[in-house]
């Protein structure tokens, strides 16, 4: 297999440089003070902490305000966790409440058209440590030539595989850079009447179902999550993906046992009838976790379970793509942001608390000892990944033994080349994304169920939705363009 080559920097220096973090080393501008107690002439900047990042930010920040002694922090620990931080955010602009810095996973969109992320492209441009940051999450962020959000961390859809089971069914292990059929041959070969080939297909959530994610494995730029097309606003389920993708499904159901979780589903149906879920695996509970299925259905922010469950050696795999297809790795990438209650006072102050969250090295490196010090210690911390191309941080990732292969794969492969992202995150980026699509599919995917073809259907499907897409962009610029304005009036020293 042609796994990367392991960089071959001393274990040594890397656990040097994040003990140094941890310690609380400073970034080279500001002597920290012993106790990380502000100066009496501090700049004061609040930061909205989700509250399931409350551990993981505030043990950060201790180290920040070490290093800044000059920047008064205060944590404003949410009632809300992370996917709901846009309306906790709105609430509390409604109470005239905002914070200067906040953090988030979903729903950017929704935050930009209530007007409440703070341009940030002068502090961009002028700082000199501007190339650390992950550019495919500058590029995410950027709206109408304005740049709104830093990247926080960056997350992949991916394949969970079970290395040993490949092993113990002398199967051929698979490069990184993987096709959909390499997959579907793996599956069913390891399928049989012990073992099966893949945990689940539906996920209850479209973003994340395996066939949302072949869909997109099967388009080339500038084509991303369900087929949406980031330039013109639309989206495509004429061309094939969106068709094949069901095909891929049908096929994989078409194997007796291929899926493991869908054989409890037909035992709830078959009640009275033995169990074939516990009769297949023994009753072994999670067959998956149990080692006796090889592909799972999930991606790298579930790896917090995986640690700790799964006794036998595994890895995170990008998700495989069409042979006549570009390899491009399904990234999601979080955001740390200001918003308009920063002032021409605390502005240079708030993009230091962002910079430090999302690509400076200190606050990188301080994240990936907290997280490795989590893991290692069998808590449930999901790997961090860093949204940085600083290589002092990468290298430290790299490093990292506890960390699976595949996603360092991923993270580089994103890092050398932007172009080899494909934004599996559309929805938290593009206002009402399934709220545009469900509808519409939902009637179609019910007419596919009473006999319906899929590929006669694909066209009136896409009129609808594009319909309803591309009126939403239309209202969607035209609320970026009033907000800004507004912005530049209360904030005019911003305005280029």
């Amino acid at each position: 297999m042609k796994k990367r080559i392991m960089r071959m920097l001393s274990l040594i220096l890397a656990m040097v440089m994040l003990a140094g973090v941890i310690a609380g080393c400073g970034n080279g501008d500001t002597a920290p003070t012993g106790n990380g107690a502000a100066s009496a002439d501090a700049v004061k900047v609040t930061v909205l902490v989700p509250s399931d990042f409350e551990s993981h930010i505030s043990e950060a920040m201790e180290v920040f305000k070490k290093s800044h002694p000059d920047i008064q922090v205060e944590l404003i620990i949410g009632a809300e966790e992370s996917g709901k931080m846009a309306t906790e955010l709105s609430t509390l602009a409604a109470g005239n409440k905002l914070p200067d810095v906040a953090v988030g996973v979903e729903n950017f969109a929704y935050i930009l058209s209530q007007g409440l992320a703070y341009p940030l492209d002068n502090l961009y441009a002028a700082d000199p440590d501007k190339e650390d940051a992950l550019q495919a999450g500058i590029n995410n962020y950027t709206y109408n030539g304005h740049l709104y959000a830093l990247p926080f961390r960056v997350q992949f859809n991916g394949i969970m595989v079970n290395m040993d089971l490949l092993q113990a069914k002398n199967l051929d292990e698979p490069d990184y850079d993987w096709t959909i059929e390499e997959f579907m041959d793996l599956a069913k070969k390891a399928t049989d009447n012990q073992h099966s080939g893949i945990n689940i297909v539906d996920s209850g959530d479209n973003t994340h179902d395996l066939q949302t994610k072949l869909m997109g494995a099967m388009m080339d730029a500038p084509y991303q999550m369900y087929g949406y097309n980031m330039d013109a606003h639309e989206f495509d389920f004429t061309s094939g993906p969106w068709t094949k993708a069901q095909d891929y499904i049908k096929e994989l159901r078409s194997v007796p046992g291929l899926i493991s979780d869908e054989l409890k589903e037909w035992s709830k149906r078959n009640q009275g009838i033995a169990d074939a879920y516990d009769n297949k695996f023994g009753g072994s509970g999670d067959a998956m976790v149990a080692g006796k299925v090889l592909f799972g259905n999930h991606n790298s922010w579930e790896t917090y379970w995986m640690v700790k469950k799964c006794n036998f050696e595994w890895d995170m795999y990008p998700v495989p793509h069409a042979a006549d297809v570009s390899e491009r790795i399904q990234t999601h990438i979080d955001y740390a942001f200001l918003t308009p209650a920063v002032t021409e006072v605390n502005a240079k102050a708030a993009y230091e608390v962002i910079k430090f969250l999302s690509y400076s090295k200190e606050g990188c490196l301080t994240r990936l000892a907290i997280t490795d010090e989590g893991v290692s210690a069998n808590d449930y911390t999901a790997f961090y990944t860093p949204g940085s191309s600083n290589p002092d941080v990468l290298q430290a990732y790299f490093d990292n033994d506890l960390i699976p292969e595949g996603m360092k794969y991923m993270l580089e492969t994103i890092s050398e080349d932007p172009e080899k992202i494909f934004i599996a995150d559309a929805n938290k980026l593009i206002p009402n994304f399934w709220d545009d699509v469900e509808d519409y599919l939902a009637q179609t995917q019910e007419q596919i169920a009473n006999g319906g073809d899929a590929h006669a259907l694909a066209q009136e499907l896409q009129n609808k939705v594009n319909a309803a897409a591309k009126d939403t962009w239309e209202r969607f610029e035209a609320k970026l363009e009033k907000n800004l304005e507004k912005f530049y009036e209360s904030h005019p020293y911003e305005k280029k």
